[in-house]
């Protein structure tokens, strides 16, 4: 037998249907009595969808002619599923939508969530971030699949947290050492290599640091608030090598290649690895950024990806490209090796 709550979103079905269903005919839809057809109707009500009762010999209910579409009927870990999806689409830009078909699609939906859901996708939207290209299949070397019931929540407490400035507490099992609990003021969440991850500030420890979601127990959020810097990177925080720092060159370099070629050879805790259409009018280039101290090894490594690229900055990079190049070019043509005499083109020296 159904239970109450299917027959009364059967009975919204029905009725979204359109026009005017008798109490006799409603009755015999859901296979209950007419007293039990009224019951449902007032539920739908209290849920503040608008039935209208039709009076006279052809009447019964309908939906009110302004009404719509009701609330869209997803548990909050089915609405973060929605959205998540939403934001893969528009970071990655992978699917075959357009950014503003997504953004159009993201504001739909959002529009529809009971208002306690959608403040809290709200805050998932304001405060989580990705890097690089997401990976569908990616887990960690742990080889944990991150998703779950538990997490869900998690990353749907930590973004309101983040995004009002409060205080949370929660039991963190680190991947060496004792667990403990931590008393963190949450920056954001940051997505990267199908992991989540907090960055924020340990109060304890006095510094910035970041923990996996799917290693925290406990989540706590207090009631008290801190102010947080305007000019915070959180992918930086994440990926700390990407970090600012003395004696590094900034490096953006544009790579006509799929992003695992990239990343098989850079990864992505060394460089952020984001769709170029937009700088090269067509698919298939990338915009590679990272910081690295010698130029010497970006321009290697370009030589290692062997794929086309430009070279967007720094300007130094291009003469150490170059002179690579030509001492690639001198050496293949060595035939000969210093106090020894010469050898065949295809012969090694033993």
């Amino acid at each position: 037998m159904a239970r109450p709550t299917a027959r009364v979103l059967a009975l919204l079905e029905v009725l979204q249907a359109g026009g005017t269903r008798t109490v006799a005919e409603l009755a015999e839809r859901l296979g209950v009595d007419d007293r039990t057809v009224r019951r449902y109707v007032e539920h739908l009500r209290e849920l503040d969808i608008p039935v209208d009762a039709v009076r006279g010999r052809y009447g019964g209910y309908r939906l009110a002619r302004h009404y719509r579409m009701p609330p869209l009927m997803l548990t909050d870990e089915e609405a973060l599923a929605v959205v998540w999806a939403l934001l893969f689409d528009r970071r990655s830009r992978t699917g075959p939508a357009s950014s503003l078909a997504v953004d159009n699609a993201m504001a739909k939906v959002r529009r529809v969530l009971p208002e306690t859901l959608a403040r809290r996708i709200d805050a998932v939207l304001a405060t989580v971030d990705f890097t690089g290209v997401p990976s569908v299949g990616d887990r960690d070397d742990e080889g944990v699949d991150p998703r779950g019931h538990r997490e869900a929540r998690t990353l749907l407490d930590l973004a309101e947290a983040a995004r009002d400035r409060r205080l949370v507490a929660f039991d963190y099992q680190p991947h060496l050492g004792r667990s403990g609990q931590r008393q963190v003021q949450p920056h954001g969440v940051v997505a990267h290599r199908g992991l989540l991850y907090l960055t924020g500030f340990d109060v304890d420890r006095g510094a910035v640091r970041t923990f996996r979601l799917d290693r925290m127990t406990g989540l706590q959020v207090r009631s008290a608030t801190f102010a947080a810097p305007d000019d915070m990177d959180l992918v930086a925080q994440v990926v700390g090598p990407l970090t600012a720092a003395p004696g590094r060159h900034e490096v953006s370099v544009l790579i006509n290649a799929d992003p695992d070629h990239v990343q098989a050879r850079i990864p992505d805790t060394l460089a952020s690895v984001t769709p170029a259409s937009d700088a090269t009018g067509g698919d298939g280039w990338l915009r590679v950024f990272l910081r690295a101290e010698r130029l010497e090894w970006v321009a290697a490594t370009l030589a290692a990806l062997d794929r086309p690229f430009v070279i967007e900055q720094p300007p130094a990079l291009h003469d150490v490209v170059h002179q690579l190049g030509r001492r690639l070019i001198e050496n293949s043509a060595r035939r000969t090796i210093p106090g020894e005499g010469p050898h065949p083109p295809n012969s090694c020296p033993q």
